[in-house]
């Protein structure tokens, strides 16, 4: 059985969060290779969407609606 918690934190508490996962984040990009993290397929497809950006070739959406249309 799932139980449901409610958390309340402060604006200080999740700017600390965030700073962690920061931290966190750098500290394993030394160390891991974005290879070892992620699938081939997507890793292809990231390559795919640079080439795209740097040939211009997307367009800019300002609301999700716009986004997964």
């Amino acid at each position: 059985m799932t139980k449901e918690i409610t958390l309340q934190i402060t604006p200080q508490e999740l700017d600390e969060i965030v700073r962690a996962y920061q931290v966190i984040q750098a500290f394993l990009n030394k160390i891991i290779s974005p290879n070892e993290l992620y699938r081939h397929e997507f890793l292809k497809g990231l390559q795919t969407a640079q080439l795209d950006v740097e040939k211009g070739q997307f367009r800019e959406v300002t609301t999700f609606d716009e986004f997964i249309s």
